[in-house]
């Protein structure tokens, strides 16, 4: 079972992803509830994850009389993962050579300002609290995802955006969201409540490896609330400085693509 689930983690599925498919491959149609008691998470939790694997062609929902349930599809379906995660590394492969270049405009060189400093922190307290303090600057840039209630950093993440707009009155911000669920957008409230802040999505095959990654008030902070819950904070003027062109740059060419 575990070399199966090792195998089902190479084609980007999360371990409960994994335990939950092989669950109903073993036990056939169930509900969630009962799902969610056999693989001991959460049936909030559950119900996000089982919409990830039928979006993943891996899972699919059936109603029998009045009972509501969930079943697994059959295994051949993990081919069209293999197809995807396939031409994912072509698309990476062909984009590298332009990353690249984005990226050697990173790289110091001997007349560039060495002052960096460099802070880690561990745990979402931390991470809420960098976030409240990009939130008090008045540009704020972000590479950004947006998961459903269950997984948001905030207690009310819709709330805490309303208040930073309403107590900053110089505050613009600017986010490209990527690696998001389509059917999950920016909160309305936001939109309705300030004109200062905008968003744009990257394609489906473009992911990063963090949660958030903020450009702001000369610091770059890379915000990670799941997992291993470590944020990172880097102030230089000549890092963020670049990293603020590198989104301007993809901000420029995704509008336009739009």
């Amino acid at each position: 079972m575990d070399k199966i689930i090792d195998y089902l983690k190479q084609l980007d599925l999360s371990d409960v992803e994994a335990k939950l498919y092989l669950t109903l491959l073993q036990t056939g149609p169930a509900s969630v509830r009962d799902l969610a008691h056999t693989v001991e998470i959460k049936r909030t939790t559950a119900y996000f994850y089982i919409d990830q694997l039928v979006e993943k062609g891996l899972l699919m929902k059936l109603v029998r009389g009045s009972k509501k349930l969930v079943a697994a599809n059959e295994p051949k379906e993990l081919e069209s993962l293999i197809e995807k995660k396939l031409k994912k590394a072509d698309v990476i492969q062909q984009e590298l050579p332009l990353v690249l270049q984005m990226l050697s405009t990173i790289t110091p060189n001997e007349s560039t300002n060495t002052d960096v400093e460099i802070r880690s922190y561990k745990g979402v307290t931390n991470a809420r609290r960098i976030y409240e303090e990009s939130l008090k600057a008045n540009e704020v840039r972000t590479f950004a995802r947006i998961y459903n209630k269950v997984e948001q950093l905030f207690p009310n993440n819709t709330e805490v955006f309303i208040n930073a707009f309403k107590n900053n009155k110089k505050l613009k911000m600017w986010e490209i969201i990527y690696d998001s669920d389509s059917t999950i957008e920016p909160s309305e409230d936001v939109l309705k409540t300030t004109d200062r802040y905008f968003y744009i999505f990257l394609p489906k095959n473009l992911k990063l490896n963090s949660e958030d990654i903020l450009i702001y008030d000369g610091k770059i902070a890379i915000i990670n609330y799941r997992g291993e819950k470590t944020s990172i904070v880097i102030t230089s003027k000549d890092l963020y400085n670049n990293f603020k062109a590198i989104f301007n740059f993809v901000w420029q060419v995704m509008s336009e693509t739009k």
